[in-house]
């Protein structure tokens, strides 16, 4: 886009986020819109390919400005990566890859903007270090999924790395569609790179012992609030002569419905307290509902593995979220997380949790980058404060690299994962303004290059990190994708006006039949398995455990 487009571009979107919180009939192709031209949506082609297809074509690396702290970051990959230190994972893995220089190896990505980094970045740099190829496929989320299960039963050997949800490795391990690492790890890797993960990441890979993968992604929910709202004195002196406290970021989900609906009663229809992606499918209503309900004290499952759900502390989750819907923006309902994404960045918003790219989007920093310049610039930039969600965040999907149990080039493949999830590579992969990949390393949140890239950086990053110490774990276990799609059916129920309980009564029912289908005492075990990680429960995080990471 030339600067004319842009601005032209802005106005528009302006005009259709206005005419979406006024309920106009414009919200169906304002979502559809924006959401396709992020590349977020399932039906991005067309026009994502108007804007990205030259980004995505290219496999050419891409390198920032040498004197940017991206650049600078890149530079230190690179380094690292030719020169050592020589027991570097990242100059161990580059020195016995170039023994299989002209191997071409077959990686899954999720479609979209996830897919430049190996396609601009990591892919083209791995190549020029030694030699080997990269193909990048892509894929939806639930493909990413069903096609590493399908490729296997078809012995077709078609990929060689697969990105996968951690829910996802036990029945990809157990399936035998995954490969064990630590026979690789033992032998080219440097084990301080383990200790380098934060503890709520470390352990994800790991299932009956072993090792299944390298985690690649920290897509921890956090508060994203207006600065300039909460601490504008009218504002302030308003709510403390109305509730008898001081305004500030919420700490229970009680305050944040409540100050969601002050802001609302004073602001609107300049400005709404807070807004939710509740769309259903989208993802979003799972990940709300189990953060708040963990932190409520519910539990997934009892001892005999019947569904908790129906409980006090479902009925008071879904009363807080109704709570928050009433005091949200218009269309609150129909939103997903692209959509709350561009109220926020216009201004319209005054408080959203969401994931990491939250943050980066609205300090405009994001919007650096040519592959991805839709991106509305940020209203509030210089205007946004981090807070750890209410009692525990949520950390909703994340990645883990996995080696196909069916590569032809096991070895070969295992070293480029080494290479691009090192310390040094993984911090440039995490900066890079067009992917979407979120800091997940102890080393990544002490970055003095990471939090130069933008003024409040570095208070976002300890943010991050602050947040994974308290935050929970989707379950981990076969059927996840089920008990995911049972909430959302229920969330979406009670948005309509359904009962609660009789909606986590139906919810249970469902949850109950997928645990019978699947084997309750299989189950049990997958689940007693997932209860001994760090952040599985309210009463097992990071912090609880004596293992916070300070900075």
């Amino acid at each position: 886009m030339n600067d004319r487009e842009k601005r032209d571009f802005q106005a528009g979107l302006e005009a259709e986020v206005d005419a979406f919180m006024r309920g106009e009939t414009t919200r169906r192709n304002f979502i559809t819109r924006f959401g396709q031209m992020t590349g977020m949506l399932a039906a991005s082609a067309p026009i994502l390919g108007m804007m990205t297809d030259w980004a995505l074509a290219q496999q050419k690396l891409e390198l920032a400005d040498a004197t940017s702290p991206l650049g600078q970051a890149q530079a230190a990959a690179l380094k690292a990566s030719k020169e050592g230190p020589a027991e570097g994972s990242a100059f161990r893995a580059v020195e016995a890859a170039k023994a299989h220089a002209g191997v071409t190896i077959n990686m899954t990505y999720e479609a979209g903007l996830q897919a430049l980094d190996p396609r601009n970045f990591s892919g083209p740099m791995w190549e020029q270090l030694t030699g080997m190829k990269s193909n990048v496929v892509e894929l939806s989320n639930p493909d990413q999924y069903s096609k590493a299960v399908a490729e296997h039963i078809a012995g077709s050997g078609a990929y060689d790395v697969l990105d996968i949800s951690p829910a996802w490795t036990p029945s990809l391990a157990d399936g035998g569609v995954i490969a064990p690492l630590d026979d690789y790890i033992a032998k080219y890797m440097n084990p301080a790179d383990l200790e380098d993960y934060h503890p709520l990441y470390k352990a994800l890979p790991t299932y009956k012992g072993k090792i299944w993968g390298f985690f690649d992604d920290g897509d921890m929910f956090a508060l994203y609030y207006r600065k300039d709202i909460f601490e504008d004195p009218k504002m302030m002196e308003a709510y403390q002569t109305k509730f008898n406290a001081k305004l500030g970021p919420p700490k229970t989900w009680e305050e944040y419905a409540q100050i969601a609906q002050f802001i609302t009663d004073q602001m609107a229809p300049k400005v709404y307290g807070a807004g939710h992606f509740r769309k259903a499918g989208s993802p979003g209503n799972q990940f709300d509902f189990l953060q708040q309900y963990r932190a409520n004290g519910g539990k997934l499952f009892g001892d005999d593995m019947k569904a908790g759900l129906v409980s006090d502390a479902g009925v008071k989750t879904l009363t807080n979220m109704l709570a928050a819907n009433k005091a949200s923006i218009p269309g609150n309902n129909e939103l997903d997380a692209v959509s709350l994404w561009a109220a926020f960045l216009t201004g319209k918003v005054a408080m959203i949790y969401s994931w990491p790219p939250s943050g980066r989007m609205a300090a405009n920093y994001s919007q650096s980058a040519t592959a991805i310049n839709f991106i509305p610039q940020s209203q509030i930039a210089g205007k946004v404060g981090y807070a750890v969600v209410p009692g525990n965040p949520e950390h909703a999907t994340g990645y883990n690299k996995a080696l196909s149990a069916d590569s032809p080039n096991p070895e070969a493949a295992y070293l480029f994962m080494q290479w691009a999830c090192s310390p040094p590579v993984s911090l440039a992969r995490c900066m890079l303004p067009y992917a979407l990949r979120d800091p997940y390393r102890i080393s990544h949140f002490k970055s003095e290059l990471y939090g130069a890239l933008f003024p409040s950086a570095k208070e976002y990053l300890a943010n991050l990190n602050n947040s994974a110490n308290v935050g929970l774990l989707d379950p981990i276990m076969p059927g996840a994708q089920d008990y995911f799609l049972s909430i959302d059916r229920m969330c979406t129920a009670v948005w309509a006006g359904a009962d609660p309980k009789a909606s986590l009564e139906t919810a249970a029912a469902e949850w109950n039949e997928t645990t019978d289908r699947l084997g309750m005492e299989s189950q049990k075990a997958f689940y007693t398995e997932f209860l001994k990680l760090p952040g599985a429960t309210a009463d097992n995080t990071v912090e609880k455990l004596g293992m916070a990471v300070t900075l």
